[in-house]
């Protein structure tokens, strides 16, 4: 058959569909498949389904439930309640039939789940569908629904079903419960808005007492074939779930499914239910607990003692992680979640409570290393976290403050059991195992050990700093043992206290016992090279209470010794140049006198090329924070020099490089990064620290003129003349222009001036050499825009900021339109709204007019397009804006409004509102704007009338700007949308 024919005969269309499920080249099934899609959703299609249902082939039989269930979903509304009615009668004759027959398990389910469509469609005249397709089996025949009215009861049916020999592949109680199952399966798929329109809810609980007795017949009934009361569990399950959903949307609470709920719980022991039957209870404890009543947990909890659950548990500690046994392990944890509140309250009285949480403590001590062999750790790790927050949650909420419960210190023994294992777990294995994981199994051993980093943290606060001496205690344990496993897992979880210790009086007496001297000395051993990840162990421990040592300095030696021999290995490199940083940064003025020995170290280092660039940004970040400690500004001249000497070095090579045509592995780019890293590095360790204490009655003096015209602004003129011959032969590269932009920023941060503060007009000369075509171009501009905030402005500021301001001009024009561009744009917008709000003088006198003109319109277009970013710039550029406003307003007031008439997205309205409240408060002249906007031939929506409008317009200007105004547009843009919200007045 060609492609694109349509078949004219029955005959042509079987033989499509058995192509279809035929193997085939996909272009050529995809061309049958749309050619059968337009027969199904054609009005022929009711009749195409009826004639196939007869076929001989099963799946065209298949072919045929599917069409009925399209044209169901698809064409429902042009049956009469006749038609409807017929329908469903021979929809359920062909099922008896299927089930009389030798039907298979596919096309009778397929034909479950038409009904199910057909339910969806019409459920006001199918209320009490699964009686009536109980009674329609029982009498094997299709009797219309208001036969219900003389049937026997349920009981009876279900005795009389239930008697009926099997003959065939599926019995009529399998298919009756496929059809109760898929039926609130589908119904709870149904959306919000879908389910409050047809009121599913009111049409399928009726039918809750109608499966309930069928579903404990087969459950209760251990003499029953095994699938059917397969099919009962799965079954069962589907409506526990439904329930959840009934009870989530209108508070429904089906009971009557409540007195499965012990039956069910009896089927664990069944090796062929099982599976089904613990799934079922674990997403019923972790979703729906309230589904479970007091007696139910009461069995459950029972039955975690028995021997049958002792012998699982053991199975599962001892290291069988088989499906099975795992599942097993999940439905503890999802028992002791369900619980876990009236678990931390009686641990301390009721044996029970206690043996259970003993039992969940023991899983995370399972056999194998966590992760890549022990797979129920990291869910158990999840409960005890549930818990220690549970314990928190409880504390915090006393009503008697700093007063803890009763069972308070029994739930922290427990949790202290806890911490031990996962201390155990968190080791890391030998090397040679680590390495042979996947990387899948390496990231959740990491993120493993985070999730107990949590757990610390939390505990924290229930216990105080106290908790520190636990660690403490395995840490000097494992230095006596030498045992680097347990000491690198220690001062893992060391290091995530230095947040929640920071301030506390006692902690640098807890540390005292941390950095002891056998620590350091078995550290730096040179009989014994500590491993690599124990020595980084170190080193996070240093970066972590680098003040500890301004307090305590007389271990700052051995400490310093020991982070800069690691500077010499590849793998710690970076960690030891952060912890160098960190520890200058901290003890600078200790450090004063090791001032050259620090540079000397630089000196060594500095032609090593195989560092990491961030590395020797590290160093010089810390070496320039010591100098920054020096007394007075001409000592820093000197150590400054000699730093640059080092960067100017590999400027030189940088730029040699560049002109030559080098097969080194060293690239000029490699060079540049490195200098300009350097560079970065200094210019942030210069800085004043942050929390430099203020002195409030300092009576304020003059800036020292020394950076700025005395002798150190060589330093500075020798810094631009780097940045701009590196920018010259790299200024093509983002990540240069990166570099640039971050030595530029810590600059401008700086209130005092300083080596890296240029003077604007130097800073400005700068950044102008970019252009159109440097990369990045958009943080470059952002970069100028933090020119305009700087503490340091000069005198000659206004004329500076005039020529930056015809930079960005003339890169706005060249860009076009925004969104071209939408960084360079929201970038340009933003320099603009900062100048316009700290100089509006400069852009308002801006020349010539016709650039000024094409600012604003730029701001408008972007207030008017479609980029997100640049629009909210816009939004606060036209905040800002008021001398400008009244010869451009009727355009912001045509663009604000052609956004509320539905062009912009829901996100966006906040920001909008803003210039709109503004323009309402300012304006004398802003209602005549909006009104014109309203009304204008290009407003976006055709949804609303002239009455629609003429009302928001009256709404926005009697509240002038009120808090109201926000949900007047936002009700405003809905009716412009067209949704279903009608416009309020």
């Amino acid at each position: 058959m060609e492609n694109g024919h349509v078949p004219t005969s029955l005959g042509e269309v079987e033989a499509l569909i058995t192509q279809l499920y035929s193997p085939g080249a996909p272009e050529k099934v995809a061309s049958i498949q749309e050619t059968l899609q337009r027969l199904q959703r054609s009005p022929e299609g009711w009749q195409l389904a009826t004639s196939l249902l007869s076929h001989g082939d099963e799946q065209v039989r298949f072919f045929a439930a599917l069409t009925f269930t399209i044209k169901l979903n698809t064409d429902a509304k042009s049956l009469s309640e006749e038609d409807a009615q017929a329908l469903l009668q021979t929809l359920i004759g062909w099922l008896i039939r299927c089930l009389n027959g030798s039907e298979s398990a596919l096309v009778v389910r397929k034909l479950c789940s038409t009904l199910v469509a057909y339910f969806l469609q019409f459920s006001s005249s199918w209320e009490k569908c699964v009686k009536h397709l109980m009674l329609c089996l029982c009498t094997n025949e299709a009797l219309p629904y208001v036969a219900l009215e003389n049937s026997q009861d349920t009981a009876s049916m279900i005795e009389n079903i239930s008697s009926l020999k099997a003959n065939n592949s599926v019995p009529k109680t399998v298919a009756l419960f496929w059809f109760a199952a898929t039926l609130v399966e589908e119904v709870g798929k149904t959306d919000s808005s879908s389910m409050k329109q047809h009121k599913f809810h009111l049409s399928v609980v009726p039918n809750v007492d109608d499966i309930v007795p069928l579903m404990s017949k087969y459950i209760n009934d251990g003499s029953a074939e095994m699938k059917t009361r397969q099919e009962a569990m799965r079954c069962f399950q589907s409506w526990v779930s439904y329930s959840h959903r009934a009870f989530v949307d209108d508070g429904i609470m089906l009971d009557p499914l409540q007195i499965l709920t012990q039956p069910s719980i009896m089927c664990l022991g069944q090796d062929d239910l099982y599976d089904i039957t613990i799934e079922l209870l674990s997403d019923v404890l972790t979703n729906y607990s309230k589904f479970l009543r007091k007696e139910d947990f009461a069995i459950l909890q029972g039955l975690f003692n028995s021997p049958w659950a002792q012998e699982r548990y053991q199975r599962l500690v001892k290291g069988d992680f088989d499906f099975d046994s795992l599942q097993f392990g999940m439905f503890m944890i999802a028992f002791g979640d369900a619980t876990v509140q009236d678990l931390a309250r009686n641990c301390g009285t009721d044996p029970q409570s206690h043996q259970y949480l003993s039992a969940l403590c023991s899983l995370l001590a399972a056999e194998g290393y966590a992760v890549s062999e022990d797979k129920i750790y990291v869910p158990a790790l999840e409960f005890w976290n549930t818990f220690v927050e549970t314990m928190i949650d409880d504390v915090y909420s006393s009503e008697v403050e700093e007063e803890k419960p009763g069972w308070f210190l029994a739930a922290q023994e427990h949790v202290k059991q806890v911490i031990e294992r996962c201390w155990v777990k968190s080791q890391f294995p030998p090397a040679e195992e680590y390495n042979s994981w996947d990387s899948v199994d390496r990231t959740g051993f990491k993120d493993a050990r985070r999730d107990f980093s949590d757990l610390l943290q939390q505990f924290y606060l229930a216990t105080g700093i106290a908790l520190l001496q636990v660690f403490i205690d395995l840490l000097q344990s494992s230095v006596v043992k030498r045992n680097w496993a347990e000491l690198e897992a220690s001062m893992y979880c060391l290091v995530w206290f230095s947040d929640c210790v920071y301030g506390a009086p006692e902690r640098d007496d807890y540390l005292d016992k941390v950095f002891t001297p056998s620590l350091l000395a078995l550290i730096a051993d040179p009989n014994q090279e500590a491993p690599t990840r124990a020595m980084k162990g170190f080193l996070d421990l240093v970066i972590a209470y680098p003040d500890y040592f301004k307090h305590r300095p007389s271990n700052l030696p051995a400490v310093l010794n020991i982070v800069f021999a690691a500077t010499s290995s590849s793998a710690l490199a970076k960690t030891a140049s952060r912890s160098i940083m960190k520890l200058c940064s901290e003890c600078r003025t200790i450090l004063l006198p090791e001032l050259g020995a620090f540079l000397q170290h630089y000196g060594n280092i500095a032609s090593n090329y195989s560092l990491d660039a961030t590395v020797k940004e590290a160093v010089m970040e810390g070496i320039a924070s010591i100098i920054q400690g020096l007394d007075g500004e001409e000592a820093k001249l000197a150590p400054l020099e000699q730093l640059l000497d080092y960067v100017q070095v590999d400027v030189e090579k940088c730029l040699q490089l560049a002109n030559t045509n080098n097969n080194s592995e060293l690239t000029s780019l490699d060079l540049g990064i490195i200098s300009l890293k350097c560079l970065a590095g200094m210019s942030k360790g210069i800085q004043a620290p942050e929390d430099k204490p203020v002195d409030l009655e300092r009576i304020a003096e003059p800036a020292s003129p020394f950076w700025t015209t005395g002798k150190g602004s060589q330093v500075q003129q020798r810094i631009y003349l780097m940045m701009d011959r590196v920018f010259d032969v790299l200024g093509n590269r983002g990540e240069i222009i990166e570099e640039f932009c971050m030595i530029l920023r810590h600059g401008f941060r700086e209130e005092e001036p300083g080596p890296f503060v240029l003077p604007s007009r130097m800073a400005a000369q700068f950044l102008m050499k970019a252009n159109s075509q440097t990369p990045r171009l958009g943080r470059m501009i952002n970069t100028t825009a933090f020119l305009i905030t700087t503490q340091n402005l000069t005198p000659d500021i206004k004329e500076i900021l005039d020529t930056l301001l015809n930079w960005v001009s003339q890169i706005l024009q060249i860009l076009g339109e925004p969104g071209n561009d939408p960084e360079i744009a929201q970038a340009g917008i933003e320099f603009l709204q900062r100048l316009l709000s700290k100089f509006p003088g400069v852009v308002l006198s801006h020349q010539p007019p016709s650039s000024l003109e094409f600012i604003f319109m730029f701001a408008l277009k972007a207030l008017a397009g479609t980029e997100p970013l640049p629009k909210a710039s816009a939004a606060d550029f036209w905040s800002s804006i008021e001398n400008a406003v009244s010869h451009l307003g009727p355009l912001l007031a045509q663009a604000l409004i052609y956004n509320i008439g539905g062009h912009a997205a829901r996100s966006e309205l906040e920001k909008l509102s803003d210039p709109i409240k503004k323009l309402v408060v300012r304006q004398v002249h802003s209602k005549a704007w909006f009104q014109a906007a309203l009304f204008d031939v290009n407003f976006p929506s055709e949804k609303v009338t002239a009455k629609d409008k003429s009302m928001f317009l009256a709404k926005i200007m009697n509240l002038r700007g009120a808090k109201g105004t926000n949900q007047v547009l936002r009700d405003f843009w809905l009716l412009c949308r067209g949704s279903n919200f009608a416009y309020a007045s």
